[in-house]
């Protein structure tokens, strides 16, 4: 009975993590500009909830709590200043890997080292050569070897602000890594990027989009895919240079339509009764989606610590 009572203790004391913050020698230095260090919250990167507050005092801070698997998150750093005599925050980012065990973090350097368990340790010390040369291929390994592991989730997201011109590359480290961080939020927004990317190369599939204007929807593959070469022309009626060549785009149009070129314009931002006028004023021939407004919106992600 006492040692399955050791046992018990053991594995519950394992799900407990404690982290132990230090930027005292920061918090000093800066303290004579009217800097002061606030607090610190834990944001998880999956849900994007503060799952942890608390302050920081003398540049010191400690947070302690019970999870039931390790996770993804941010470490965030709230300072604040007076600025033309108001008081303004400021939120430094750091990521971070919630786990079992003391985690130690200390900001008192140019880039902050955290350090104590294992996950971090690699994290950290994989921050800290961003700006070395081959950087990148760095990252590609470390994603390949912690594929099944929660620590690939920085990494690939550290990977998608390098390698976007390799979107392929990309999306095989992201299609090997376990379930768990396929399904990441932030994961699943850089496997549509990198996809949408991949379908930008010649030879890949346009990416559709569907107009409502005037109770009619238009959709541009209404145009595009049909068997022909499609000139499109993304304008607005406020836009001086786009304006400026529509005459060279109707030259074009009226000179190769019959060879099977068709001249396409999606008029966006604009409204579209602007944009009927200027169709009139300029004369244009050939045909318009209107109101399309902002039918390629690019979704994007930016992981920077």
């Amino acid at each position: 009975m006492m040692l399955a009572l050791v046992t018990v203790a053991g594995q519950a004391q394992t799900k407990n993590y404690t982290i132990q913050g230090n930027l005292s020698e920061v918090a000093k230095a800066t303290a004579k500009q009217g800097v002061s260090f606030d607090s610190v919250t834990i944001v998880n990167t999956a849900t994007n909830e503060v799952t942890t507050r608390c302050t920081i005092q003398d540049g010191v801070f400690t947070i302690k709590g019970t999870i039931d698997k390790p996770f993804c998150a941010m470490l965030c750093i709230w300072s604040s200043a007076e600025v033309n005599g108001d008081r303004r925050s400021k939120r430094s980012r750091l990521p971070i890997i919630i786990e079992p065990g003391d985690i130690m973090f200390d900001g008192n350097h140019q880039m902050p080292v955290i350090s104590g368990t294992v996950r971090n340790k690699v994290l950290s010390e994989t921050l800290s050569k961003r700006n070395t040369p081959d950087f990148t291929e760095t990252l590609k390994g470390l994603a390949i070897q912690h594929k099944d592991d929660v620590l690939a989730i920085p990494l690939l997201l550290m990977l998608d602000d390098n390698i976007m011109e390799q979107p392929e590359v990309l999306l095989s480290l992201i299609n090997q890594s376990c379930t768990e961080v396929q399904n990441h939020p932030n994961i699943i927004k850089v496997k549509e990027k990198a996809e949408a990317a991949l379908s930008q190369e010649e030879g890949g599939m346009f990416k559709d989009f569907a107009v409502e204007y005037n109770g009619k929807t238009t959709r541009l593959s209404d145009y595009v895919g049909r068997g022909q070469y499609v000139l499109a022309d993304f304008w607005a009626s406020w836009c001086g240079p786009c304006r400026q060549q529509i005459p060279d785009l109707i030259s074009l149009y009226q000179q190769y339509k019959e060879k099977g070129l068709t001249v396409l314009g999606i008029a966006f931002r604009d409204k579209p009764e602007e944009t009927e006028k200027a169709i009139r004023d300029l004369g244009i021939p050939y045909p318009q989606i209107i109101n399309a407004q902002h039918p390629l919106r690019p979704r994007r992600h930016h992981y920077r610590p």
